[in-house]
């Protein structure tokens, strides 16, 4: 069983946090701990989740611009197969 992909996303904090100077997040969840981790810029936060993606592989950086749209996304490692592929690697469909 392929191990399950850990997920980083870079964005926006919430007006509260901007205002103490907290711009941006790193959200995401490393096993069973839930990590909401501060950053004043988007490029220290986007090092940040970099650096845990590495990590914790298979992962993916996901970044959201200002307005919450995504930007970019980062995978690191194998990535995990959908359940369509899963289906068709065990030969229980698709073409090949």
């Amino acid at each position: 069983m392929a191990a399950k992909q850990t997920v980083h996303h870079v964005t926006p904090s919430g007006e509260r946090a901007a205002a103490a100077g907290v711009k941006w997040q790193v959200e995401g969840r490393e096993g069973r701990r839930m990590l909401h981790e501060p950053h004043r810029t988007q490029k220290d936060a986007l090092d940040a989740a970099r650096q845990r993606a590495k990590e914790h592989t298979p992962s993916q950086v996901i970044v959201h611009a200002q307005d919450g749209h995504i930007r970019t996304a980062y995978t690191y490692g194998a990535p995990t197969a959908s359940p369509g592929e899963r289906g068709r690697q065990a030969g229980r469909g698709g073409l090949f």
